[in-house]
């Protein structure tokens, strides 16, 4: 192989690593921030494409679940419906509702969730749980 054509060869490798690597830096990894009952009045920071867990006890065989509430940040995206968790096996034993969200928006915004049985009347002292989300 003449010279020349060897440098356009190694020069075009050599272009095609450094953009590879410039390409694989900018790339983020969407980081997960867990919260539970004790954050309630507190304030996070999430970036763009993280995602939040939101851990509350719960107890349903009382007819009250955290749900969220019509008012909550747009700012969030529910990731499916919250799931279950239960320390202690047995009926009528507290369990962890566990809520997926993902930061889908820049900004500042409120996750308000409230502790509610579907079919009574919303009283205004509901139980709550809010947090103030800021999303960069």
């Amino acid at each position: 192989m003449p010279p020349l054509r060897l440098y356009w060869h190694f020069g075009l490798a050599f272009l095609a690593f450094v953009l590879a690597l410039g390409w694989g830096s900018r790339a983020t990894i969407a980081a997960t921030k867990v919260i539970t009952d004790a954050e309630k009045g507190s304030s996070i920071q999430l970036k763009l494409g993280d995602l939040l867990e939101v851990h509350l006890r719960s107890n349903p065989t009382t007819g009250y679940s955290w749900y969220v509430h019509p008012k909550s940040t747009q700012l969030l995206k529910l990731l499916g419906n919250p799931q279950a968790q239960s320390h202690q096996p047995g009926v009528g034993r507290p369990i962890l509702q566990v809520f997926h969200f993902q930061a889908v928006a820049n900004g500042n915004g409120t996750l308000l969730l409230h502790y509610i049985r579907t079919w009574e009347k919303q009283a205004s002292n509901e139980e709550q749980f809010d947090v103030q989300v800021s999303i960069r």
